[in-house]
C-alpha cells in the first residue's frame, strides 16, 4: 500500500458499458456526493465519533478533496477512458489516494490500466461482485463492457489471474465459465461461502495467502454485490446477495491495505429513496475515515 495522506474523491459519470444491464449510472457520482453530506455533517473540528466502535477519531487538516469529474467524451469509449487513466495517473503521481465514483462497472477498466503504469510490482484486485465480469467480446457488448473489464485487467503484464480475488459472486452464468474458471485460476468465494463463515477471516485469508505476494491491491465494490433487497439501485439484481453488515465488516479490513478504490454499478434512476446511493456514500465516507484519523 502507498502512503498517503490525501484522499481523492474523483467522478466517472459513465454508463456507456451498460450494454446488458440498465443504463443510469452516470447519475451516481454526484448522487452520491449529495448522500455523503449526511455523514460529512457530524465532522465538527475534524473529529467524528464511530458509534459502532465507540471510538472517537481526529482527522487530519483539509484532507478530502474532490478533484471533480472525469472528462467524458460520449461518442468515445477510448477517449473516455484515457482521460480517465490520466486524470488517476496524475492523483497516484502527486500522491493522493484515488476512490473513484463510478458509473458503470467498465470504469474499473481504465482506473486498473492507470494503477498498473505508474507503479511497480504485481498487482492484486479484489472485486466485490455478484458477477464475473470476464466475458471477452460479443456482438452485443464489445470488448469494453460492464462484463469485460476483469477480463482485460488480467491481460495486463503485471496482473496474474491468481491475483484476482472475487467476492460474493452468485447464480447462474454462461456455460463456458465452467472450464475457463479452472483453466485460469481465479479465486472466489461465493456469496454462500461469504454467508456460510466468517467475513473477516475471509478478508485475512485474501490478503495473507491469496494477495501475499502483490505489491498493490486495487479494490473494486460492484453495488449488486448486495442483496437486491439491502440495494435495489444497481445495474442488474441477482437475488442471494451479502448483507450491508457483512459487507462494511470486509470492507473496513481493506481500507487501509488497498491503493486504489472504485464504487461501481450505483443506479439513482432504479433506486428507492437513494438506499443504494446511501450504502455507497458510508463506504466513502467510513474509507476516508479510516485511512486519514491520526492515531
Amino acid at each position: 500500500m502507498m502512503n498517503k495522506e490525501t484522499f481523492g474523491i474523483v467522478g466517472f459519470p459513465w454508463d456507456g458499458g451498460a450494454s446488458l444491464g440498465r443504463p443510469g449510472a452516470r447519475f451516481a457520482p454526484q448522487g452520491i456526493r449529495d448522500a455523503y453530506k449526511w455523514f460529512e455533517n457530524r465532522i465538527e473540528d475534524n473529529q467524528v465519533y464511530d458509534v459502532d466502535k465507540r471510538k472517537l477519531y481526529t482527522l487530519q487538516d483539509n484532507s478530502i478533496i474532490d478533484y471533480g469529474d472525469i472528462d467524458i467524451v460520449a461518442y468515445s469509449t477510448e477517449k473516455t477512458f484515457d482521460n480517465a487513466k490520466n486524470k488517476v495517473a496524475e492523483m497516484l503521481n502527486g500522491g493522493v489516494f484515488p476512490f473513484v465514483l463510478g458509473g458503470d462497472h467498465s470504469i474499473s477498466y481504465p482506473i486498473i490500466d492507470a494503477l498498473h503504469d505508474h507503479t511497480e510490482g504485481k498487482i492484486g484486485i479484489i472485486q466485490f461482485d455478484a458477477h464475473l465480469d470476464l466475458v471477452d467480446d460479443s456482438p452485443i457488448q464489445g470488448k469494453y463492457s460492464q462484463s469485460s473489464q476483469m477480463r482485460r485487467a488480467i491481460e495486463l503484464e503485471r496482473i496474474s489471474p491468481e491475483h484476482v480475488v472475487q467476492i460474493g459472486v452468485r447464480s447462474f452464468n454462461y456455460p463456458w465459465y465452467a472450464d475457463y474458471l479452472n483453466e485460469i485460476g481465479v479465486v472466489q468465494y461465493t456469496a454462500r461461502e461469504v454467508h456460510s463463515r466468517n467475513p473477516k477471516e475471509i478478508i485475512s485469508e485474501v490478503i495473507n495467502d491469496k494477495l501475499k505476494d502483490v505489491d498493490h491491491i486495487y479494490l473494486t465494490f460492484d453495488m449488486d454485490v448486495l442483496e437486491p433487497g439491502f440495494a435495489p439501485g444497481t445495474g442488474a439484481n441477482e437475488p442471494g446477495g451479502l448483507t450491508v453488515v457483512q459487507a462494511f465488516s470486509m470492507l473496513e479490513e481493506l481500507y487501509n491495505k488497498v491503493d486504489v478504490f472504485d464504487i461501481a454499478e450505483v443506479n439513482p434512476l432504479y433506486d428507492v429513496r437513494e438506499i443504494t446511493t446511501s450504502i455507497a456514500a458510508k463506504i466513502m465516507f467510513g474509507c476516508a475515515v479510516s485511512r486519514l484519523a491520526k492515531e
